[in-house]
């Protein structure tokens, strides 16, 4: 399950929410609009509430949808959460003054918080399309994770204050677990077990391995093979390029004459350290590799060698690998692979296609709208 690239894609945890929202909060009186001068002493002043502001007017509260993905709402604290925390590591880092002369950053922040929802949520809309729901173990999880994190905390009171201070609630945290649950319940439902409607069946998983699949040994020589080597501490980027060029042209002589192998040279000189735990190679399919090494290796022949493959890695020299006995000795490996590839190529699929909606409101945004 680690090897799914969307599997568990953005749980954040409560612990991390206070660090990146307490500063958020201390802005609070700042992009109300009012004078810091003239409330610094009047420790009675009300807090903002949670919400969207236009013109100073509150016009979505937590629970109201913001926007919609396949018809599936998205309530504005989910949305506040993901735009401050992007705000907070990407943005202002929390810093009050930030905004002010960098409004026109303000569309890239949303975007950012646009795709990360959607991303969280590819669970909750395979679930809705397929009709997936969660079992009895799943809601024990939920309540496991639950008491997790108020555990986390010196006290249920220490606890209680950081949702308040942070503008999190219960509700929101248990909603952030559930879309994790949900996403490992789809995958389950859908593509792991017996019978799976979304899985391809045991004759097209053959027939995907044997076409769509190549396994390879490969050397690389980086771009700066040679900049910790005695003699290039004064090289320039161009110079140690060229060295490389110069290296990875004379490897290639030495495998193309018989005196050295492609596998051996990737475990002693050279620079992808996947290959030390590859031994049997890189087994992939399209998409999967950049695209030069990918082209490489789909146009060689069974034990053919290539020339020199430069990509944005450095110098490759690629050797293709016979995969049909690959195949026999690693079966649920491989099985396990394609489906793999299969579902993340849906969820792709899924996430490009979806129809996204926002509440009237969400283009009238501007810096101090979201408290």
């Amino acid at each position: 399950m680690n090897s799914l690239k969307k599997l568990f894609a953005l749980m954040l945890v409560l612990v991390m929410a206070l660090t990146v929202f307490t500063a958020c909060g201390d802005s609070d009186a700042d992009n109300d609009g009012v004078n810091n001068e003239n409330v610094e002493n009047n420790d009675s002043a009300e807090p903002v509430e949670l919400g969207l502001y236009i013109n100073g007017e509150k016009v979505l509260g937590a629970s109201d949808t913001i926007m919609t993905i396949n018809g599936f709402e998205i309530p504005f604290d989910e949305y506040r959460y993901m735009y401050k925390y992007i705000d907070s590591v990407s943005f202002s880092g929390g810093d009050a003054t930030y905004w002010a002369g960098n409004e026109a950053a303000l569309p890239a922040l949303k975007s950012y918080a646009e795709q990360y929802i959607l991303e969280a949520n590819w669970g909750n809309l395979m679930a809705k399309e397929y009709g997936v729901t969660l079992t009895d173990e799943d809601l024990s999880t939920i309540e496991t994770y639950m008491a997790e994190q108020v555990a986390s905390f010196a006290s249920e009171e220490e606890y209680q204050a950081t949702l308040e201070e942070t503008g999190f609630t219960e509700e929101l945290l248990r909603r952030l677990i559930t879309q994790e649950i949900v996403c490992y319940r789809v995958y389950q439902d859908l593509y792991a077990s017996e019978g799976a409607p979304l899985a391809p069946t045991d004759d097209e998983i053959r027939e995907t391995l044997l076409n769509d699949y190549r396994r390879v040994h490969h050397v690389l020589i980086s771009f700066d093979h040679f900049a910790n080597l005695e003699g290039y501490e004064e090289a320039t980027e161009e110079e140690l390029k060229q060295a490389a060029l110069d290296y990875a042209n004379e490897i290639l002589t030495q495998i193309q004459n018989g005196e050295a192998d492609v596998f051996e040279l990737s475990q002693t000189v050279g620079d992808d350290p996947g290959m030390l735990e590859n031994e049997e190679g890189y087994f992939f399919t399209y998409g999967t590799m950049v695209k030069e090494f990918e082209d490489s290796s789909f146009s060689l022949e069974v034990g053919e060698i290539s020339g020199l493959v430069e990509t944005s890695y450095g110098y490759h020299i690629i050797q293709r690998l016979e995969h049909d006995a690959y195949i026999v000795a690693n079966s649920e490996t491989c099985k396990e692979t394609v489906i793999s590839d299969k579902f993340n190529s849906d969820i792709n699929e899924l996430l490009e296609n979806a129809e996204i909606t926002f509440n009237e409101n969400y283009e009238l945004m501007t810096v101090d709208s979201v408290r």
